[in-house]
């Protein structure tokens, strides 16, 4: 006499296999979206601030421009070819945003205009690394 139900308990195995997978699955895809939520946030509020520097950036030019060089904190050094300014705004997080113009006369030209890292570094020498030598 055969036996019946030797087929099913095989595919109520694969079955189970299958909803584990999803299941793990679902989940990894629902931390992925989290972790993506959050990085975009910080990439929207970071070239919110670098924006924001550069405003004031071109603000500080034309105030240079101008002739109102007393109310703005820059390092000024005279040259032949006119007047070089230096200045660096909070760009966020750890960044500035570094500004040098050359300014002659009514004509000016962007020398420098760059985001800068000005956090704290320090290097991880924790990783052991093979100097050659014997290990034991």
């Amino acid at each position: 006499m055969k036996r019946g139900g030797s087929i099913s308990g095989a595919v109520s195995l694969v079955m189970i296999f299958c909803v584990l997978c999803l299941a793990i699955f679902a989940v990894l895809t629902f931390a992925t979206a989290q972790r993506e939520q959050k990085l975009s946030q910080l990439n929207a509020q970071r070239a919110t601030d670098y924006y924001e520097a550069d405003a004031k950036a071109t603000v500080i030019i034309s105030d240079l421009l101008a002739g109102k060089e007393k109310s703005i904190d820059c390092i000024k050094a005279s040259g032949a070819d006119g007047v070089r300014y230096s200045f660096s705004i909070p760009a966020g997080g750890e960044q500035e945003l570094a500004v040098e113009v050359l300014i002659s006369g009514k004509n000016y030209k962007i020398l420098k205009w760059k985001t800068v890292f000005v956090g704290d570094w320090e290097p991880d020498y924790s990783l052991d690394v093979w100097d050659g030598e014997e290990m034991f």
